[in-house]
C-alpha cells in the first residue's frame, strides 16, 4: 500500500511540473489586448442609410476590405458590395487609396440611386475610418469608371460623406 502512495505522489508531481512548465512556456490563446474595435459600414434594411457594424481586431486596410467583401454579420443589414464582387488589388498613395474591383461591382449592382450611394459611401466611409486615408478612388478591372450604376460619379477620388450614416 505504501508503494501505491509513492507512485501516486510521483505521478502527481510529474503532472504538476508539466502543468507549470506549460503555463510558463506556452501562451494560451487569449484575446490580444492590442487589438481594437473598428467600424465597417453596411446598408440599412431599406438601403436608405449606412449603419456602422463594429468589428474586433486589427483595423488594417486589408481587414476593412475583407469585411466589406464578406458582408455584414448582423441579419438586419445589407452588404454594400454586389454579389461576387472581389477586391483585385489596392494601392495607397499618401492619403489616397486606389481600390481595384472585379467587374461584378458594376455588372451585379442592383441599380437605383439610393443603392448606388450606399455602395459607394459604404466603401469610402469604411476605408476613411483609417485616419491616414482621406480619399478613395474606385477602379473596375484596372480602369476608372464614370459610375457604378448610373447615378454617382466615381471617376475622381471621393471623400468621406457622413450625411448617409444613420443617426442613433
Amino acid at each position: 500500500m505504501n508503494r501505491y502512495k509513492e507512485w501516486t505522489a510521483v505521478i502527481l508531481l510529474i503532472l504538476s511540473v508539466c502543468f507549470l512548465l506549460r503555463l510558463a512556456f506556452v501562451r494560451p490563446e487569449l484575446p490580444v489586448f492590442g487589438t481594437q474595435l473598428w467600424v465597417v459600414y453596411f446598408g440599412s434594411g431599406e438601403d436608405s442609410f449606412l449603419v456602422p457594424e463594429l468589428r474586433f481586431g486589427t483595423p488594417s486596410v486589408a481587414a476593412r476590405l475583407q469585411a466589406l467583401e464578406r458582408g455584414p454579420r448582423l441579419p438586419n443589414l445589407n452588404p454594400v458590395l454586389p454579389p461576387g464582387t472581389k477586391v483585385i488589388s489596392y494601392q495607397i498613395e499618401g492619403n489616397l487609396i486606389v481600390v481595384n474591383f472585379s467587374r461584378q461591382l458594376t455588372e451585379n449592382h442592383p441599380g437605383g440611386s439610393a443603392s448606388e450611394l450606399i455602395t459607394v459611401y459604404g466603401l469610402v466611409n469604411t476605408l476613411t475610418e483609417d485616419p491616414s486615408l482621406d480619399y478613395v478612388q474606385i477602379l473596375v478591372e484596372g480602369s476608372r469608371v464614370t459610375t457604378i450604376a448610373g447615378h454617382v460619379d466615381v471617376s475622381q477620388p471621393l471623400r468621406r460623406d457622413e450625411s448617409l450614416i444613420e443617426a442613433r
